[in-house]
């Protein structure tokens, strides 16, 4: 029996890639989409250039604007995300025989039964999504989901990442264990 091929796909700093789509002034720059500071808002997203900051997802919006003076702080238009996202989740179903998304900018793809390796189908995939939606997009490629998802994370941002069947274990053993 040959080795599964799970791709594992994450749309890179989705909200803040989507509002760059709205606002092309933002690309490049430190901003979040998130709440309010006054209302006690917390950073739903933020861009890369504000996590060279240190500034992360989940992280309460005035600590943000601490740790990042000439942060711009977006409003969220989460109507507009869960419609793309439904966009980029049907090109993925009509790509693959079993997609499951595991959140808005997340899911993993079983395409063992393609003929072209992975990678290649990875490729197109993460082509498409630019092209027709303008997004970055991290991929893994594996046998498994737990190793295609590190393999999402080691190549982030906007990279793709295989890990050929069999060397799961030289590709996890100079990892970090909270990788894992």
């Amino acid at each position: 029996m040959s080795p599964r091929t799970i791709l594992h796909v994450d749309l890179d700093a989705f909200f803040c890639s989507v509002e760059e789509q709205f606002r092309p002034e933002l690309k490049g720059k430190p901003f979040i989409v998130a709440g309010r500071p006054e209302t006690r808002g917390v950073v739903s997203s933020a861009s890369y250039a504000a996590r060279k900051h240190g500034v992360r997802s989940a992280m309460p919006t005035a600590q943000a604007l601490r740790l990042c003076p000439n942060l711009m702080v977006v409003s969220p238009r989460h109507h507009t995300y869960g419609e793309i996202s439904d966009q980029v989740i049907d090109l993925l179903r009509q790509s693959a025989p079993l997609v499951e998304q595991l959140s808005i900018d997340e899911a993993f793809l079983d395409v063992s039964d393609d003929p072209r390796p992975g990678s290649e189908v990875a490729a197109v995939l993460k082509a498409r999504v630019l092209r027709d939606f303008g997004l970055p997009s991290s991929w893994g490629v594996a046998s498994n989901k737990l190793v295609a998802k590190i393999a999402t994370n080691v190549g982030k941002p906007d990279g793709l990442v295989v890990v050929p069947a069999g060397s799961e274990a030289a590709f996890l053993r100079p990892l970090p264990s909270g990788m894992l």
